[in-house]
């Protein structure tokens, strides 16, 4: 795991569109200080034109082109141009956005409805189009980062929205429509959805007038554009192999720095994925303590992690046993110090049914998948309070937290990972009720080729169902694990 490089994509071409100010124009400057050749669409091309002024003698180069992102016309001719004299499009930031002062109501404006949804909407899928037809033709495993909105997940309770949340919740759904095109077709073309909230620019001053909705925004934080700017660079320094959707609250470029020297518990660190992030932790020079039943194992990898920055202490529990997650914290403070990191990794499937199913098989996978996760996390936060440290909780959940297969055999895991995902968000709002700064973040895996995965199911027609979809690495995951603990503070991912 190599962490924020964007070495690979210096020297190529990105295209930035709405780049005449703000999160746009943000961009389009950090991009060029990268060394990449940044082409920035506007409408007040000028703009732009300025900008590029002050950038001469940076490593890269913007180059601006006027475009209206609500005409298709304009955005064909831009990706031609910039074919026909920078070059193929490696990246494509789709930033342009508007809004309008209008409702849903009495007062609400058909013109101005139509103008959202033609750009935010119509000129992000006709820009994706064109980008994906230049990357598939040149081969090229480019980036799409569509910038999204807190909006485009949630409501908030302000007048004066009008169509601009559901503008953005379409953004979210093209995003996962995309991405699943993009599998069908065996692109290895990566797409990111940033979330910010509120932002300090002069797309929001002009937004909004209303004193109302102007004294409820004050409640909320500000952004500035170059926190923004950062959240992309960010995501696309991440390796090919790792897709990220972001909501962000303010972001700058960061490291594992400052984890280093600090505890971190890994559950399930026996085999698989606990193995793996244990490892990875240890060379990063983490003190790790891994739990496991079958502590042998995790002793085994410590003395092959001898030598190494950090280190690994093998520790005996039973996540689906309280007793021994308490003795296991207890030990952890009294020996090495208070936990910082906590990876709730250790989980269970068994092999049985819904209709037949096996009442104690059912109660082990909660047991483990889910209480043992709620207490471990409880006993974390305790001492993260205690201590006044800002830590970090990850969840290793699954695919099928979030939706279910057409597959039989999966009893009630699917369940038990639904309910993490619920826990993450339930966790996530008692953390900001209580002033906490620890972060809380769920990976959801695929498949993953793990000793776990291959004795949990024996059924072949189930095997054979398996073989269709693309496998994980342990290793895969754990480089996704150290890449969400090096984000700042201020960030959740």
């Amino acid at each position: 795991m190599s962490l924020i490089s964007l070495d690979r994509w210096r020297g190529k071409v990105a295209i930035v569109t709405g780049a005449s100010a703000g999160i746009g124009a943000a961009l389009a400057e950090q991009l060029v200080e990268e060394g990449l050749q940044v082409v920035g669409l506007a409408r007040r091309v000028e703009r732009v034109e300025e900008l590029a002024k002050k950038l001469q003698g940076k490593k890269g180069k913007l180059h601006a082109v006027k475009a209206d992102l609500s005409k298709e016309e304009d955005i064909l001719n831009a990706f031609k141009w910039t074919s026909d004299n920078v070059g193929p499009v490696h990246i494509l930031v789709n930033n342009a956005g508007l809004v309008h002062r209008t409702n849903l109501t009495i007062d609400g404006s058909t013109e101005k409805w139509r103008e959202i949804f033609e750009t935010n909407v119509m000129g992000l899928c006709i820009a994706t189009r064109e980008a994906v037809k230049i990357m598939q033709a040149n081969k090229i495993d480019g980036h799409i980062i569509n910038i999204n909105s807190v909006v485009g997940h949630r409501i908030l309770p302000l007048p004066g929205r009008n169509v601009y949340p559901a503008s953005k919740f379409a953004v979210t759904a093209l995003t996962e429509t995309l991405r699943h095109e993009l599998r069908h077709l065996g692109l290895k073309i990566k797409i990111s959805s940033v979330s910010p909230g509120r932002v300090a620019s002069e797309f929001a001053r002009n937004a909004i007038t209303d004193p109302k909705v102007l004294e409820e925004m004050k409640k909320f934080p500000r952004l500035t554009s170059e926190s923004v700017a950062n959240a992309v660079l960010y995501v696309l320094s991440t390796p090919p192999d790792v897709q990220v959707r972001d909501e962000i609250t303010k972001m700058s470029l960061s490291s594992l720095d400052r984890w280093r020297g600090k505890v971190a518990i890994v559950t399930g660190a026996s085999a698989g994925i606990g193995a793996a992030i244990a490892k990875q932790l240890v060379e990063e020079g983490l003190q790790v303590v891994g739990l496991a039943r079958r502590v042998e194992r995790v002793e085994e990898t410590a003395k092959k992690l001898q030598g190494k920055k950090g280190k690994l202490h093998a520790v005996k529990a039973d996540i689906s046993k309280e007793e021994d997650i308490l003795k296991a914290f207890k030990w952890t403070s009294d020996n090495l110090g208070p936990v910082h990191i906590l990876v709730n990794n250790a989980g269970i499937i068994q092999e049985t049914n819904l209709v037949g199913g096996d009442t104690e098989k059912w109660k082990s996978i909660f047991d483990t998948n889910v209480m043992g996760l709620c207490i471990a996390t409880r006993e974390a936060v305790k001492i993260m309070q205690a201590k006044k440290i800002d830590g970090h909780i990850i969840h290793i959940n699954s695919t099928l937290g979030h939706g279910i297969p057409p597959l039989p055999g999966l009893n009630v895991y699917p369940a038990s990972k639904f309910a993490v995902t619920a826990l993450t968000e339930t966790l996530r709002h008692e953390l900001r009720h209580l002033g906490l700064k620890i972060k809380i973040t769920s990976l959801s895996p695929g498949i993953v080729e793990t000793e776990f995965g291959r004795n949990a199911i024996t059924d072949p027609k189930r095997i054979e169902a398996m073989k269709k979809h693309p496998k994980l690495t342990s290793e895969n995951v754990a480089n996704a694990v150290l890449y969400v603990l090096s984000t700042p503070p201020d960030v959740q991912v």
